[in-house]
Order: structure tokens, then C-alpha cells, then sequence
């Protein structure tokens, strides 16, 4: 069966996310089948594309394994090895003990749920028809069955002897080194496509820019992003070198 992996994103994020699906293919050595996807319930919390990774064993019809990534990341290596890390034992693998910053502080540990890979097979209690119906904002006062949003996102919902840790290299926040498998830009305010003066501001960009010349984004749609507000103006410069170069 065909693996899926299913990209969590919204309008803003659009850059980003195509840039993010040119590095996963740049070295995927198998057939899958990537996804972008939006959320189209009400927001609880955090992003608004938080509940979409929940909805990936739904979206393969509860079969086969399947990958969700959020938008603002790139991948180093073949997806492939990220497939095959979830053993027959667990359900989902996540980052347990992540690596680098949110922002200014120190990721914090717990399922990281940004990165997964999932026996969609084995989730069939993931029931969208009811799943969410009892996630309230983190700020409110809990009534009996109710579970706040950020506990929830860290799947405070399952039974943890389902879940299996990933080795941190898969879900680095916002460092690179020479061993990282993915990158992932975490804090919004400070992306850096957003942000020039994040440390991974140059790496991102030629990340872009490799991706543009691949055909994943055209030099209107990026100056289109960038008017609307979602790029810095500051990558205003890389859309003329292009429109010379047609």
C-alpha cells in the first residue's frame, strides 16, 4: 500500500510548506504520497492546524503507516528511515526528549507531536466524530472528561505504552548540526522567513531558493506571500534575480 504523509498547514504557511515538500523529496527513495492539509474545526489553542495531525489515520482509511509533519520544517534524509522507525510494538513515535529552543526557552519534554509516524491501522479509536469534542483552551477550568488543549496535543489522551520515543534528530527546534534529520522552525513570531535575524535565516533561504528553481514556487507566488505579509519584506530581493534569469 502507497505511505502518505500528510502535511499540517495553513495559508500562511504556504512557503514554507512547499519548500518543506522540495526536501523531502530532494532524497525520498520511496513512493509516498504528501498531503497538504488545513483544519476545518474550530481552533482550541496554538496553530490553526493543530487537530490535523490526529486526523491522518482517518485520512488513509485506517491502514497502512502513514508520517505527519508540520509545515514549518525541512527534512535532511530519506524519509524512508523515518517510516522505519516505528516498531510493531507501538502505535506512534514521537520526539520524547527534544533538542533545541522555542523561542527562548528549552524545548520542552514531552511528546512532540510536530514529527509522527503512525500504524493508522492500530488507531481506530482516533474517532473524529468525537475526538475533539471534549479539548477546551488551556485557561479553562476543567469539568469531568475534559482535557486541555496542550495536554491533549501531547497525547495525554492515550495510553503512553503506545507510544514510542524517536530518536531527537528527527524534530531538531530550530538548530541544525552535522547529525540533524529534520529541522523544525517552531516559534512563529521568529521563523526565518519571517525573522532575519534568526541563526537559520541564510540556510532556510537557500533552502527557498533551490526550491524555486525546482519549479515548487514561482517568483509571483513568493512576491505575493511576501505582500500579503506571511515572508519578510527582505526576500523581496530574491524575486528579481529570478525574473531576469526568465
Amino acid at each position: 500500500m502507497k505511505r502518505k504523509i500528510v502535511i499540517g498547514t495553513e495559508p500562511n504557511q504556504y512557503v514554507a510548506q512547499q519548500v518543506l515538500i522540495y526536501s523531502i523529496k530532494e532524497t525520498m527513495s520511496i513512493d509516498a504520497e504528501i498531503v497538504p492539509a488545513t483544519q476545518s474545526i474550530a481552533r482550541v489553542g496554538g496553530t490553526n492546524f493543530g487537530f490535523v495531525r490526529f486526523q491522518v489515520p482517518a485520512m488513509c482509511d485506517y491502514q497502512g503507516r502513514a508520517i505527519y509533519l508540520d509545515a514549518d520544517q525541512l527534512v535532511f534524509t530519506d524519509i524512508k528511515e523515518l517510516f522505519d522507525q516505528l516498531d510493531d510494538k507501538h502505535d506512534v513515535a514521537c520526539v520524547q526528549d527534544p533538542e533545541g529552543f522555542f523561542g527562548e526557552k528549552t524545548v520542552e519534554h514531552a511528546n512532540q507531536t510536530s514529527v509522527m509516524v503512525l500504524a493508522c491501522d492500530r488507531l481506530k479509536d482516533w474517532d473524529l466524530s468525537k475526538m475533539f469534542d471534549n479539548v477546551v483552551p488551556n485557561r479553562a477550568e476543567l469539568k469531568p472528561g475534559q482535557m486541555h488543549y496542550r495536554d491533549f496535543m501531547k497525547l495525554g489522551f492515550m495510553d503512553q505504552s503506545r507510544v514510542q520515543a524517536l530518536d531527537p534528530k528527527w524534530n531538531h527546534f530550530n538548530i541544525v548540526r552535522d547529525d540533524t534529520k529534520l529541522v523544525h522552525f517552531s516559534h512563529v513570531r521568529s521563523q526565518p522567513w519571517k525573522n532575519p535575524d534568526h541563526p537559520l535565516t541564510e540556510l532556510w533561504t537557500s533552502w527557498l531558493l533551490r526550491a524555486m528553481k525546482a519549479g515548487y514556487i514561482s517568483r509571483f507566488r513568493l512576491w505575493r506571500e511576501i505582500s500579503k505579509g506571511h515572508l519578510h519584506r527582505n526576500f523581496f530581493k530574491h524575486v528579481l534575480p529570478f525574473a531576469k534569469a526568465a
